[in-house]
């Protein structure tokens, strides 16, 4: 099993305790195809860098400038792999960038992570999906992703879900809400609790006399653990943690 603890940099202390690599996440390219880093310690960190695309480079920006400089980053840092966190649907710079970065990390002998939705872009990069669903069966969910990437190929991201859902739940997504509202919630209305085998999370309903019936879907450590362990019996090894979302637990939860 191989298990990864996403780190922004303000954690990376807190984060050192837990004894896992870390991906780092200090990295962006700016709206000039290069490569921008937050503040880090000075040396080899080793992990992976988590990489963010928040804006989409100008039209006809050379996706082989941003592919050297993270390719220099990884070797001063001695990173084995790239994490790109995308958000939203392929673009013409993603659609070269991605093939020409998967080149270039495999030359290295360092691995490509993908949102799932961009697997078309790699036949070798690793697949982070995110453990959290609304509805279906986490088990069949991957299952179905195993039989069609190999399990090999895939990444857990153990996301902490936290959503609050109005009844009926039509859109597929509630609104997230904080640890502390979850919490507050709990203790006004101290609702029983209980817990989905399909989804694999705790969830309970309520009723508010402005906005009618309520469904709130979260997560803790024994469902998170439980999570892990419906993948590993997919044949699924790798895992994602987000360190924010779980400091709470210790490294405990990772054992």
């Amino acid at each position: 099993m191989i298990q990864y603890l996403l780190t922004p940099p303000d954690c990376l202390s807190q984060a050192r305790s837990w004894d896992l690599p870390m991906a780092h996440m200090a990295f962006q390219l700016g709206p000039e195809g290069r490569l921008r880093q937050a503040t880090l310690p000075e040396g080899k960190l080793g992990g992976l860098m988590l990489l963010g695309l928040p804006e989409e480079p100008a039209e006809g920006t050379d996706p082989r400038l941003g592919v050297r400089d993270i390719l220099a980053a990884c070797q001063a840092r001695d990173f084995r792999g790239v994490v790109l966190d995308l958000e939203g649907p392929p673009t013409p710079y993603r659609a070269s960038l991605i093939p020409a970065l998967d080149e270039a990390l495999a030359r290295s002998r360092r691995g490509l992570f993908l949102p799932e939705p961009y697997a078309n872009y790699s036949a070798r990069a690793f697949l982070y999906l995110s453990s959290a669903l609304s509805g279906g069966s986490l088990s069949r969910r991957l299952e179905t992703a195993a039989e069609q990437y190999g399990a090999d190929r895939l990444v857990l991201s153990l996301h902490r879900a936290r959503e609050d859902f109005f009844l009926p739940a039509t859109q597929g997504a509630g609104k997230p809400i904080s640890q502390g509202e979850l919490e507050r919630r709990m203790a006004q209305l101290e609702p029983r609790v209980f817990f989905s085998q399909e989804l694999c999370s705790h969830y309970f309903t309520y009723m508010s006399r402005e906005t009618g019936a309520h469904f709130i879907l979260f997560d803790d450590k024994t469902s998170l653990r439980k999570k892990r362990e419906i993948a590993q019996k997919r044949g699924i090894q790798r895992f994602f943690w987000l360190y924010p979302e779980v400091a709470e637990y210790g490294a405990e939860v990772t054992a």
